[in-house]
């Protein structure tokens, strides 16, 4: 079987405007940001961390792990840190976490 010359685009992950995604949420009484692409970090005290839209690790250590995400790249600083589960698209940090940067 042949195939065109066009190539696939991909699509991303949420078509909706910013505006209607707020208005929606609103409505639904759901979180800001849940409708978005942006990636959640829940943290449960500073002993574990869920990191919901993580695409790949680039860094890991006891005492670092740098973690790519859809919207950026995130780095926990600490001891005896683990990634304790890793799927697709999320992954779950453990140890004593001292610091949770942001690098956009």
């Amino acid at each position: 079987m042949r195939t065109s010359g066009l190539k696939k685009r991909k699509k991303k992950a949420s078509s909706m405007p910013s505006v209607l995604q707020e208005r929606v949420e609103k409505i639904l009484e759901l979180p800001v940001g849940t409708l978005s692409n942006a990636s959640r970090i829940e943290l449960i005290g500073n002993k574990r961390a869920v990191v919901d839209g993580c695409q790949g690790i680039v860094e890991y250590s006891d005492e670092l792990i740098r973690l790519q995400t859809e919207s950026g790249m995130v780095r926990f600083t600490g001891s005896q840190l683990s990634i304790s589960n890793l799927t697709e698209d999320s992954a779950i940090i453990e140890g004593n976490i001292l610091v949770l940067e942001y690098l956009s």
